[in-house]
């Protein structure tokens, strides 16, 4: 479906623009602690949509917690290598949607995950950057491989979002949502030309801070053209 591909893209881009990620990436980081710290008790942490770690405080939380569990569909070498060197820290490739299977054959089945819902010394659930990318490529997918239309790509978007929030909110401790609210483009002389809701028109938690991510900057796609992301916090 173009996982790997994305994510080998993501990588180049990060050290692309390594200078304007920086700071997104200490909020995040931040948020994360934050949370952590209000935590009554420090068992297991469990991150989705870990990815490159560079957003992961990893020493830090390998201190804190009895256990760190990494989720993302695909996990580079260099995040593979920055996992090994705690003893207590586990990479877990899996669908967080837990519907990818059905989805890649055409069928729009889209589940409520159920994975690690079982488990009760999860005192930290961290969704990271992830939730708005969700639906990206399965729908791009749908669309071009088995010809589903935009309206019928936008409801499997829709579930795709709601399930990972439903699938959040159903465990039992403490959940730290970080995610773009809202993305802005910005034209060379600085003027606002667009803004779209990342959220697929499903209402997003209230938000406890944010901040701008400068993710697109000018000269990376087009010298007319740069992207700003709100990002926010919620603690579910």
């Amino acid at each position: 479906m173009g996982f790997l591909k994305e994510s080998i893209a993501m990588s180049a881009r990060a050290k692309r623009c390594h200078k304007q990620w920086a700071a997104h990436y200490t909020q995040c980081q931040q948020a994360i602690l934050k949370a952590a710290i209000n935590c009554p008790e420090h068992r297991t942490i469990l991150i989705f949509g870990a990815g490159s770690l560079n957003d992961v405080p990893l020493a830090i939380l390998a201190n804190q917690f009895k256990k760190v569990i990494l989720v993302d569909l695909i996990f580079l070498k260099s995040a593979k290598q920055k996992a090994a060197k705690f003893d207590n820290v586990e990479l877990v490739e899996h669908d967080i949607t837990e519907s990818l299977d059905d989805i890649k054959q055409g069928k729009p089945n889209v589940q409520i995950p159920s994975r690690w819902l079982d488990c009760d010394d999860i005192d930290l659930v961290v969704s990271l950057n992830l939730i708005t990318q969700l639906p990206l490529i399965p729908v791009r997918w749908l669309i071009k491989k088995h010809k589903f239309s935009e309206e019928q790509g936008d409801v499997v978007g829709k579930q795709l979002i709601f399930s990972h929030l439903q699938y959040l909110r159903a465990f039992l401790g403490k959940v730290c949502l970080i995610a773009d609210r809202l993305d802005i483009e910005i034209n060379g002389s600085g003027e606002e030309t667009d803004r779209f809701d990342p959220w697929w028109e499903v209402e997003a938690p209230q938000e406890e801070f944010s901040w701008d991510w400068e993710v697109m900057p000018l000269g990376e796609v087009s010298m007319k053209k740069r992207q700003i992301n709100k990002v926010g916090v919620s603690i579910l």
